[in-house]
């Protein structure tokens, strides 16, 4: 049975449009011109995908989808709107009222390659295979209450003095946060000694990145013995996500989207799942690997534990609630330039990042990027890897000043 998308916009013209674009679809389509009339084809017509405007006049887009999340939970939920919505649309990505965000104008082929892949990906997560593995374990790690705390002031948009007041009771929290606000890669050249002042400068969407991933990392400790692993493999995601963070500023003069902050710290979180919750089976993988490693990473655990690290990452960041680009670069961070992933760029340097982290902490065994990944950067694979020797030698000039 075909799929069921609704596309609602109080613009005529844009409807118009987003009609000649997806008359030759395998999908079925439907149209509303504001969210109550848009709420009536849901009831009706049992809808699987909503492409929404955020602008509209009387009931907005981010009402429509929150009204829609509480109606239709199972309906993926997608924004198609302007630049000046930007606050609208990050609030509506952090509290999971909306899974993905596409700005207009809209390139046709990109936006069906999209809603193409974000079928895909739901089907994936939903996947009995992995579905089996899942409910194999005891328990799926949860958020501390000390965590979910911080993370509920943000969702209620509480003043930044309270956040920072909540932070500061937990010092490595605390530490974590000062950490990363005098780091390098965020171009901050005045030292930053409190709290406050940083949760102003790095802002609550990357603070409650920081700490939902914090707090993610924490809950696998108490679950896991194998602490010293747990200890490496936070030491690679820190590490990744400096490397990418420096990259991305380097090729494109700008900073990271503060909604692909910590994407280096979780783009690996299922192999920590493997390693907590399967260690025999995650050691042999490594002993697979050793002996045949033209097989990769991602065969060698469909063929020992039955699905790849990159869908369970995938399906643990849907579980708690993470934006949809997150999920994107866990599920195809190994296959960065696969048709319909919208955040490529960002994809190929965490790609990329992966590779030299482990380069750089001595991590076997190891897969370098494809030569397309370098090629569709525009970037020869020696100029990134004298960039990351700049890198090293900056960090090592930032441990000495300290």
């Amino acid at each position: 049975m075909n799929k069921k998308i609704l596309f609602v916009d109080d613009e005529p013209q844009v409807l118009h449009a987003l009609k000649r674009d997806f008359r030759k679809s395998p999908y079925k389509c439907f149209f509303a011109q504001s969210g109550p009339e848009g709420l009536e084809i849901i009831e009706r017509e049992g809808i699987d995908l909503v492409v929404a405007d955020m602008k509209m006049p009387g009931m907005d887009g981010y009402e429509f989808l929150q009204k829609v999340k509480l109606k239709a939970p199972h309906i993926i939920s997608v924004i198609l709107s302007g630049y000046t919505e930007r606050e609208t649309v990050y609030k509506s990505l952090i509290n999971g009222t909306a899974q993905a965000y596409l700005s207009k104008p809209w390139d046709k082929e990109s936006l069906e390659n999209y809603i193409t892949q974000l079928f895909a990906v739901k089907s994936a997560l939903e996947d009995q295979n992995l579905l089996n593995i899942i409910n194999s374990v005891s328990h799926l790690p949860t958020i501390e209450i000390r965590y979910q705390k911080i993370l509920d002031l943000i969702k209620k948009g509480e003043n930044l003095s309270k956040i920072s007041k909540v932070i500061e009771e937990d010092p490595a929290l605390t530490a974590d946060v000062l950490k990363l606000a005098n780091s390098a890669f965020y171009g901050q050249r005045v030292p930053i000694s409190s709290v406050n002042r940083a949760v102003v400068f790095l802002g609550t969407n990357v603070i409650r990145d920081i700490v939902l991933s914090l707090g993610i990392i924490n809950s696998f400790r108490k679950i896991g013995k194998a602490k010293i692993e747990i200890n490496k493999f936070w030491e690679h995601a820190n590490l990744c996500n400096k490397i990418i963070n420096f990259l991305y500023i380097d090729l494109f003069q700008k900073k990271l989207p503060d909604g692909f902050s910590t994407v280096g710290l979780l783009h690996d979180i299922g192999r920590l799942f493997e390693l907590i919750y399967f260690p025999e089976k995650f050691s042999q993988i490594l002993e697979r690997l050793e002996s045949q490693p033209e097989i990769g990473w991602l065969e060698a655990e469909r063929e020992i534990i039955g699905v790849p690290h990159t869908l369970l990452g995938g399906y643990l960041l849907n579980w708690w609630n993470f934006p949809y680009p997150l999920i994107e670069i866990a599920f195809f961070h190994h296959e960065p330039l696969k048709e319909g992933v919208i955040n490529k760029e960002i994809a190929a340097l965490v790609n990329i990042a992966d590779f030299y982290a482990d380069e750089i902490l001595n991590i076997t065994p190891r897969y370098p990027p494809e030569p397309e990944v370098f090629a569709f950067l525009k970037i020869e694979k020696e100029s990134i890897e004298d960039k990351i020797k700049e890198f090293e030698e900056q960090g090592e000039r930032d441990a000495a000043a300290t």
